[in-house]
């Protein structure tokens, strides 16, 4: 058993980490943090009928966003430590479990002084922790051990931009070295688009990543829970069957359970070179020229698709808890083959983000007394989205849902908290 502290409410992950540790925890504290109002209401967690208490705690991502990466506090970090430290001592905490880069972060240049007050930070070590929350060095790693990656570029200047532009092909993307949920990820289309998006980025964080566009219609993740030698003890990559697109971003929509997974001794051996351990997502995306999976990212936490584990017998939060501890993890669950992963909520509230999108256009064109309906292309979409939501919910093979969806008439509020928040956010994308 154990006195729980989880962080960062404002994401789902936090919530499914909860479901999934309240069964083995004697009480749950969360902290809220956030410079707005809808900021800090907007967290899932805090409204769970199984948190015992909620604390504010000050932001510590600001350094981290701006790419200063060093093993002592900053202010702000210190900050924030001194404020969690304050928070386990009231509640008897033991076991904090952070979901968000920053925070995993800053918990691990802090773990050993945490845990000479008897608490366990679930996170790895700074040192391997840092090689992959550097975009730039993990695909180096993999790079050298022979793992597929776009063509990657990390110019230092203006000068050494212009050495990219003279060496590579339009388009290009460009992203921080330091990023989380797709944060500030450009496409550029032309020479003069890159210089002007590098200018901007280079003034957020220093020596930002261009890589050459990969054309790709689906993409590979590798869910992995890696023991202390750096070592595979579970391994889920599901077949991506449908993604939605958010920005430049597609998260997956609708997964199949697979066996058949491919890449798995180069994932392997670069997770050696890491030297890394713990619960990780490792994400590709497969060329649409060759059909090779290429490496974009390895986030070194448990991801907002942490329920398709939980729902197929991977207490995945409690293996992660066990190994942070030294323990062994025990006997894994396989996973079952053929399995669709669906999340009912998060579809009806993506149609509905297209029906309002084609309004949009509609109104539009309107006004502006266009003779073509621009909403055409969304009106399609649409279509599509309905024949594949058809083809999903209405087929015999087996299937499971998201537990948030049944979360409505256990645990009420969060989930209708996440209704809220969607509908908001993607009101105010359109209105900008």
């Amino acid at each position: 058993m154990m006195n729980l502290l989880i962080t960062n409410t404002q994401e789902e992950q936090p919530y499914l980490i909860l479901r999934s540790l309240v069964e083995e925890a004697d009480r749950v504290v969360v902290t809220i943090s956030g410079d707005s109002l809808f900021q800090r209401w907007a967290g899932m967690s805090q409204w769970s009928r199984f948190v015992s208490k909620r604390y504010r705690v000050p932001d510590c991502a600001a350094d981290w966003r701006s790419g200063l990466i060093q093993p002592e506090n900053t202010p702000a970090e210190a900050r924030y430590i001194q404020r969690i430290e304050e928070i386990c001592k009231a509640e008897a905490i033991d076991v904090i479990f952070p979901s968000y880069d920053a925070e995993v972060y800053v918990f691990a240049k802090n773990k050993e002084r945490l845990a000479a007050q008897g608490i366990v930070a679930v996170v790895q070590d700074y040192e391997s922790l840092t090689s992959i929350l550097d975009k730039s060095l993990t695909l180096a790693a993999a790079e050298k051990v022979g793992f597929p990656i776009p063509r990657t570029f990390v110019p230092a200047d203006r000068e050494a931009l212009a050495a990219v532009m003279e060496q590579s092909d339009p388009p290009w993307v460009l992203k921080p070295r330091l990023n989380a949920h797709g944060v500030n990820i450009v496409f550029a289309s032309d020479q003069e688009e890159l210089a002007s998006a590098f200018r901007k980025l280079s003034q957020a964080q220093a020596r930002p990543i261009v890589q050459e566009y990969v054309p790709s219609t689906t993409k590979r993740n590798f869910y992995l829970v890696v023991n202390r030698d750096s070592e595979i003890v579970s391994l889920f990559s599901p077949e991506v069957q449908r993604t939605r697109k958010v920005g430049v971003v597609k998260p997956c929509a609708a997964v199949i359970s697979t066996t058949e997974i491919p890449f798995v001794d180069k994932v392997q051996a670069l997770l050696r070179e890491l030297g890394v351990w713990g619960t990780m997502t490792l994400q590709t995306v497969i060329d649409d020229r060759d059909g090779t999976p290429k490496l974009m990212e390895i986030n070194p936490r448990v991801g907002h698709n942490l329920w398709y584990r939980t729902v197929l017998g991977l207490n995945e939060p409690l293996i992660a808890v066990r190994l942070a501890r030294g323990q062994d993890p025990g006997q894994l669950p396989a996973f079952r083959e053929g399995v669709l992963l669906l999340d009912p909520l998060w579809d009806f509230l993506h149609l509905l983000g297209q029906v309002v999108d084609q309004s949009f256009a509609r109104i539009r064109a309107l006004f502006r007394g266009a003779e073509q309906d621009s909403g055409a292309l969304e009106k399609e979409s649409i279509r599509e989205l309905l024949r594949d939501y058809r083809a999903e919910y209405f087929t015999r093979r087996p299937r499971v849902t998201s537990p948030l969806n049944r979360d409505l008439l256990t645990d009420p509020l969060p989930p209708i908290v996440r209704i809220i928040k969607t509908v908001a956010e993607a009101l105010i994308r359109r209105a900008r």
